[in-house]
């Protein structure tokens, strides 16, 4: 055994942590700058920024369909509501229509 310190290269280690590059983002608590080592994109892992999102067309046609709520203004659904107020209206004029003859011309025109 020798007297003299072991350098395990730690301190070179510890060097190149300092050096890193820092996240940067604002901290609620004081508004100063977040100081732990950024991840390639820029900030830490906790603050790792938004999403850029799906890129592929399985991962786009997937995120659409994840964020369907009710359908109530589909295509589908307005053109049978579209069709059902159609309907409503015929019914509505051939119930005021009233005699025989003037029902069959409606019916005719339609």
């Amino acid at each position: 055994m020798t007297d003299e310190p072991q350098d395990h290269g730690w301190r070179a280690h510890l060097d190149l942590a300092q050096a890193a590059c820092r996240c940067g983002a604002r901290r609620k608590r004081d508004g100063k700058p977040c100081c732990q080592p950024a991840m390639p994109n820029g900030r830490c892992r906790v603050h790792g920024g938004l999403s850029t999102g799906p890129r592929t067309p399985e991962g786009l046609e997937r995120s659409r369909r994840s964020n369907w709520k009710h359908g109530h203004y589909s295509a589908k659904a307005k053109r049978v509501r579209r069709e059902a107020r159609q309907q409503f209206r015929v019914l509505r004029q051939l119930i005021a229509v009233g005699n025989k003859d003037d029902f069959l011309d409606l019916i005719s025109s339609m």
